[in-house]
């Protein structure tokens, strides 16, 4: 049998199918390649969608402003490389439940991040960029009813926030007067206490027992609900407690408040600057707030706090 050799058009419908067989492979491998780096750029967008909702979540309690809370999201993201309408760049912060109000704590916070990604071998095929988006929601919730190693401490509600947050609020406070007045009823008092149900602790606190909270703080894990019951320090000398207090110096720890008849209706985050225990007895801080997540908790069954002081935000998708 005789074969006939290929003329030249066989071959170039060999090097047309070569052809569009090396744009296939080049567009499947730039695909994958291009695909992988939008991926790793979905994941740092979405590291700055984190921390803009959770700057605007932080600002939206803080202010009770929409606006200061919108702006603050805006500035969080451009400090992270993704500025709003810089560069095909769209960043957005909604409000789903509402605008930050002082009647509602619990707001629902949500940013969203979009924009260009480069592709360098996609665009071969007529894709030279993808849009990447990703989108961060955060919740504010009011009053936290749970703390973590709080220190043995309580504040009449009258004191929270009335000179204001941090250094500049910084009071001196004293303990209640002799007798029977155990519970704070001022904004300057304070006083010790024991939590009740708290590591079978007994409800009639003692120098001991108190003693006993102020040291263990450090590595405290226990949870202590406002439905539990206070125990306050009768009136006396304390000198250790006030000794032991000023260890912690400089550190931050929830405290309880409690209202006139020593009910507790919340928590607070104070500063410890002094702990003074002669003739004087006083301690000296401020509170810190009103947004305090650390060792805050919102805890089922475990009571409803007032909305005076503490809120958490937390990141919710």
């Amino acid at each position: 049998m005789n074969h006939s050799p290929k003329g030249p058009s066989e071959d170039g419908q060999m090097l047309v199918i070569f052809a569009l067989i090396l744009v296939v492979m080049t567009a499947l491998v730039g695909l994958v390649i291009d695909g992988g780096s939008a991926f790793a750029a979905r994941r740092d967008m979405q590291n700055v969608a984190d921390s803009a909702t959770m700057a605007a979540a932080y600002s939206c309690v803080n202010t009770k402003s929409t606006a200061s809370a919108t702006a603050a999201g805006l500035a969080n993201a451009a400090a992270n490389g993704y500025t709003n309408g810089s560069g095909g760049v769209t960043v957005s912060i909604t409000y789903p439940t509402g605008s930050c109000q002082d009647s509602d704590p619990s707001t629902t916070v949500m940013a969203s991040v979009s924009g260009p990604h480069r592709n360098y071998f996609s665009g071969i095929v007529g894709m030279p960029t993808w849009t990447v988006s990703t989108t961060a929601t955060a919740l504010t919730s009011g009053a936290p009813n749970g703390a973590a190693g709080a220190m043995p401490i309580i504040f009449n509600k009258k004191a929270v926030g009335k000179y204001g947050w941090g250094p500049s609020a910084e009071k001196d406070y004293d303990e209640p007067g002799q007798g029977n007045q155990d519970v704070p009823q001022t904004d300057l008092t304070f006083n010790w206490t024991v939590f009740c149900a708290a590591n079978g602790n007994p409800c009639n606190a003692n120098s001991n027992l108190v003693d006993d909270l102020i040291n263990g703080q450090v590595t405290s894990t226990i949870v202590v609900t406002v439905n539990e019951l206070i125990g306050p320090l009768n009136a006396g000398a304390h000198t250790s407690l006030f000794s032991d207090l000023a260890k912690y110096v400089g550190e931050d720890y929830p405290v309880a408040i409690v209202d006139d008849s020593g009910a507790m209706v919340g928590w607070a985050y104070f500063h410890i600057t002094g702990s003074v225990g002669g003739s004087t007895k006083q301690i000296s801080g401020y509170f810190q707030g009103p947004v305090n997540p650390k060792d805050l908790q919102v805890v089922a069954n475990g009571g409803t706090a007032a909305n005076f002081g503490a809120y958490s935000v937390r990141l919710v998708n």
